[in-house]
């Protein structure tokens, strides 16, 4: 019965970000940590918080990249916020793609053809 409880208890996901910097797994760390980050992306206290839990910088940044893509209409702000030298070379070249943040466009009203 122990043993099944143990068993369990490793299989449990961290419900904090900071639990997250526990798993081994460098891939299952970064999403666990999207996970729980993703959905604040909304509410800029909160999401302060949970990143500065984040380290090292490069997960940080990677957190605030992978932001920046998924909400295209604040990639500025995430990439204002990135430290490290290769996150500031990708948000160039989000922020260089301002397409991303504009509502699809139809060319023509509906109705003519």
């Amino acid at each position: 019965m122990l043993a099944l409880g143990l068993a369990l208890a490793s299989c449990a996901q961290p419900t904090t970000v900071a639990g997250c910097g526990d798993l081994g797994d460098a891939a299952e760390r970064e999403d666990c940590r999207w996970r729980l980050v993703e959905p604040l992306a909304g509410d800029d206290a909160a999401l302060a918080d949970a990143l500065a839990e984040v380290t090292p910088a490069e997960s940080r940044d990677l957190l605030l990249l992978r932001l920046s893509i998924a909400h295209p209409t604040r990639a500025g702000a995430f990439c204002r916020q990135v430290t490290t030298p290769g996150a500031q070379e990708k948000c160039k070249q989000v922020l260089g793609r301002p397409h991303l943040g504009t509502a699809p466009r139809n060319p023509r009203p509906p109705g003519s053809h």
